[in-house]
């Protein structure tokens, strides 16, 4: 990935549907150069377009970070195995306090209680877990900003969104969901930039009607659009996950300031050991150093920090990507010598 490809998934982070012209615009390219290069990007897997159901507009249910400790040597296969879990939408092996860390989505607290007590324990490998779960979003990866292009760019590419970007926490329900909704949502899921053409053949709908619906819930917050990609393939390879202990009247205000700060891809406000916690990406290790004795330690309210250091992420906004040592990255041929 070179800086032009950085700046083109920079744009489709700030507006994953974004037409080609939109882009060139945002990154000073031709249309012709920013869809050949879009086209390369996409096709590499390491760059997804996707509409994402809001579990909390739409009542699906709440998320729980869950930092699972495991036996030696066993730490890889556990977080493999809670990739294949549909109510899981986020793990990532770290480093730290636990070995693996988990976003799970849990119907009701009969449904955590089941998945956390009974379900986890009996994978193998698992030797204890702690439990945050999420009371508030102040900010999540659907309104991240890498910081790669210029402030007004972003802008204009976000005013043309028509999801609700800007809500990382939903004011009231979406209206439930019809079959033909949850068709709709399923292909947009594999596609957040399928055409409507198609989109429509899907559902067995006009184009038009398919259009309103996504629309619809849209503007309902049911769904957001979303660029999923993985940090260090923007030159940001240094991920962590902050655990905060905040004064419980400063909280807001202490959100308030974190997300202003591009470094900031996660915040929320969480039931448990914790006040708060976040996800941050950097360059470089010295950078995460001046954002936590800078930025962490210029914020009042702030009691206590802990930070687990990401190592990979296996599956992110529920699109997986599978690792075992020795595995051949995506977007990479294998070399194989012929004898």
């Amino acid at each position: 990935m070179d800086e032009l490809d950085r700046r083109v998934i920079a744009a489709l982070i700030a507006h994953p549907r974004a037409s080609w012209p939109a882009v060139a615009r945002a990154v000073q390219a031709s249309e012709a150069t920013v869809s050949r290069r879009a086209a390369r990007i996409l096709g590499t897997e390491l760059v997804h377009v996707a509409a994402t159901l809001d579990v909390l507009a739409t009542g699906r249910g709440v998320p729980v970070f869950v930092r699972v400790r495991c036996e030696p040597a066993k730490a890889v296969g556990v977080a493999n195995a809670l990739t294949g879990w549909p109510s899981v939408r986020f793990v990532s092996l770290v480093s730290g306090a636990a070995d693996c860390l988990l976003e799970i989505v849990a119907a009701d607290r009969n449904d955590l209680l089941e998945l956390t007590l009974l379900r986890l324990p009996e994978l193998d490998g698992v030797i204890g877990s702690s439990s945050e779960v999420v009371l508030r979003r102040f900010t999540t990866g659907v309104g991240w900003t890498p910081g790669f292009l210029a402030p007004e760019a972003v802008a204009a590419l976000r005013a043309e969104r028509i999801d609700r970007w800007d809500r990382a926490q939903p004011t009231e329900l979406a209206p439930p969901l019809t079959d033909v909704d949850e068709v709709l949502v399923a292909a947009l899921a594999e596609d957040g930039r399928i055409r409507w053409r198609e989109l429509a053949g899907r559902a067995g709908i006009m184009e038009s009607t398919a259009r309103r619906r996504v629309e619809n819930l849209c503007r309902s917050g049911a769904i957001r659009f979303r660029t999923i990609v993985e940090p260090e393939t923007l030159g940001l390879p240094v991920t962590a996950f902050l655990w905060l202990r905040v004064d419980p009247r400063r909280v807001d205000a202490v959100a308030e300031e974190l997300i202003r700060h591009p470094e900031v891809m996660l915040l929320c406000a969480t039931a448990g050991e914790h006040t708060m916690c976040g996800e941050v990406a950097v360059a470089e290790y010295r950078d995460l150093h001046r954002f936590l004795t800078g930025t962490l330690g210029g914020i009042a309210g702030i009691r206590d920090v802990d930070v687990t250091l990401g190592l990979r992420t296996l599956k992110r906004a529920s699109i997986v990507r599978p690792w075992y040592p020795g595995a051949v990255e995506p977007g990479t041929s294998e070399i194989v010598d012929h004898v």
